[in-house]
Formats: C-alpha cells, structure tokens, sequence
C-alpha cells in the first residue's frame, strides 16, 4: 500500500476519509470498522489496519460523538471504588464493551443517592451511549434524568418485582434468608445480622430484611447490630467483641460483607478464640482474601462476573435496536441470576 495519503484542507491532520482512499473503501465501511469490526469483512479489515498504520490515524472520539449526539462512551455508577467487591463486574463490562468500541466510564455514589445523582448528570453531560447503575434505589431527580436522556440504562447487582429499567441481578432479601437458614440448620439459633456502617447501602439493608423475615419463619428473634468504628476491620471486630459476650452471646453472626467478617477472624485469631465453636462467622462477596484467611471464611458468592457481562451485552443490544430502528420489547428486561454459599471453616 503505497499510494500517498492527501491532506485535507491542508490541516496536516489524517482524516477518516484519507484512511479510507488509501484503503480502497468508503468512509462509511472504516466508520463501520471502528464501531464494530466483525461487520467488515476480514480483506477489507485488514486494508483499513493498514490504512489507519500508516497514516498513524486516531479517531477524535468526541467530535465523532458531536456528529451523532451520541458518544462511544459507556457511563457506570458503582458504590464504591475500594471494596473491591464490584471489580469483576467492572472487568466483565470492560471485556465486554471493547469488542464493539466502546469505554467504560466509572463513578462512586460512595453509597449516596445525591452522589449518584451528580454523576448520572455529568455523564449525561458527555452524551454517553447508555449508562449502567448499581442497585436500583435512585433519587427522584435521577429518574427524571434518565427519562429525559432517552438512553439505554441498565440496572445490575439487585433485582426487584416490576423493575423501571433492564435489570440484571439477583435477590439480596433471598441471600438474608438463605444465610440464616443456612446457619440454621447447622444447628445455631441466636444468629445476629451486623448492619453495615453506610446506612444507604440498600443491599445489605434488603439482605438483613431477608434475614429478619427468615428468623421470625424459624420462630426464633431477630437481632441486628450496627458498628460505631468506621474503619471496615476495626468494625468487624467490635461487632464480633460486643456480640459474643455478656449472657446470651451470639452463636453465629452474618456479616454484610467480606471486609467486617475477616476483621471479627483477625480478632478472633489474635486472641485465640474458637471459630466457630465460640461463634460462627459468616460473610458475603467471597473476596479474594476469605479463602485465606484462618480459619477460611465462610460466605456468599454473588455472580459478579455473569452480572457485568450480561448487563453489557444488553447495553449492545438496546443500542444496535436503537441504531437499525427496531422494536426494543424483544429484548430480555429481566434476568435473575443465582449465587452460592460458599461453605468453609468459619461457619
């Protein structure tokens, strides 16, 4: 391929109309290319590789955005950046979404419905393609956002009846009971469920519902706790102190994610205390640490994974509906996934 490249416009900037005369194609087919390459075929694929090598081209993202009014961006609202708990999800709609020329976009509501609203809204600012949230409590303002967005939003890591957008998630009220009876049945009665510090953390707040609703079913009381310490491990650990002394010390405690139960275990490892034959520990995330820790950590495996992928894929699939003017109601708008218990030492 040696035909010369002409400038437009005497810019000294590549356009996508020079790949395309020295590819031998239309402008149309190297816009094609960049939006999704499976769509050329493999000869003209590979004549637009060239093209784009030698004439070092690189897509202005954002005027291509400008043209369309639509971006190649894709916006997701997450908790919480550090937990660690989401990052599969985030992978899996990074593995997902690059395929097809899209990027991710990350935000923290840090837990809070006016945070969440504030990154929704400069999302919007940049003309996203469609925007993924976390949980399904949002701000009356957030919903009004999105209305008037006309975008794709998909909801993951909940699941709800009559959900107001595409969901992809499964049931934390369903978690709640599953971890009670769980302990249940391996003989504990005086189960505690540890609230997280974060009062909005919906999450957790439906899977203590579950637990709550699971312990009146088995005729036992309920009874939560709420930690003072902010610090994740300080926390886990002086809701482990508190609950497993006085006269009717806790038998099992379910704690609302990993981070808290690994530091009631720490506690318990460094003052030499039985777990579980003083007290149960049972956790939920199966972080990369609960397998590690001693003894190994008991807990709850939501789909992480499954969740990122089939929430960008329906990303996908809304947005080529949109883009080739099709019916969007065919279009799978609810999926409940399942998670495991995952059985270990602590419970």
């Amino acid at each position: 391929m040696s035909q010369s490249v002409r400038k437009r416009r005497g810019s000294g900037r590549t356009t996508l109309h020079d790949v395309a005369e020295l590819a031998s194609v239309s402008a149309m087919t190297v816009s094609r290319y960049f939006n999704n390459k499976d769509s050329v075929g493999s000869d003209m694929q590979e004549r637009i590789r060239a093209a784009i090598e030698q004439t070092g081209y690189v897509r202005n993202v954002f005027a291509g955005s400008l043209a369309s009014a639509r971006g190649r961006s894709i916006g997701m609202v997450i908790p919480h950046i550090s937990g660690g708990v989401y990052a599969e999800t985030i992978q899996a709609v990074t593995d997902t979404l690059r395929p097809f020329g899209y990027q991710l976009l990350l935000a923290s509501s840090n837990y809070s419905t006016e945070e969440e609203e504030a990154a929704v809204r400069a999302f919007i600012g940049w003309a996203p393609a469609a925007i993924i949230l976390t949980g399904q409590k949002r701000s009356r303002k957030t919903t009004e956002l999105l209305a008037n967005a006309h975008i794709p939003v998909v909801e993951t890591w909940a699941h709800k009846a009559r959900p107001q957008h595409i969901q992809v998630g499964f049931s934390n009220p369903a978690v709640g009971r599953d971890s009670t009876r769980y302990l249940y049945e391996r003989g504990y009665r005086r189960i505690v469920f540890v609230h997280p510090q974060r009062p909005d953390d919906v999450g957790a707040n439906d899977r203590a519902s579950g637990y709550e609703a699971a312990m009146r079913e088995l005729d036992l009381t309920p009874v939560t706790f709420r930690p003072k310490s902010e610090v994740l491990l300080d926390a886990g650990m002086e809701a482990f102190q508190t609950l497993t002394s006085g006269r009717k010390p806790a038998e099992a405690i379910i704690f609302p994610n990993d981070n808290l139960a690994a530091g009631a275990l720490l506690h318990g490892l460094r003052q030499k205390i039985e777990i579980p034959q003083t007290c149960a520990v049972m956790g939920f995330g199966d972080l990369s640490i609960a397998d590690k820790l001693v003894p190994s950590l008991t807990t709850v495996r939501p789909p992480r994974y499954e969740m990122g992928k089939i929430a960008a894929l329906r990303v996908i699939e809304l947005l080529r509906a949109l883009e080739e003017d099709m019916p969007t109601d065919t279009i799978e708008r609810d999926t409940l996934l399942s998670y495991e218990i995952v059985q270990r030492e602590s419970a």
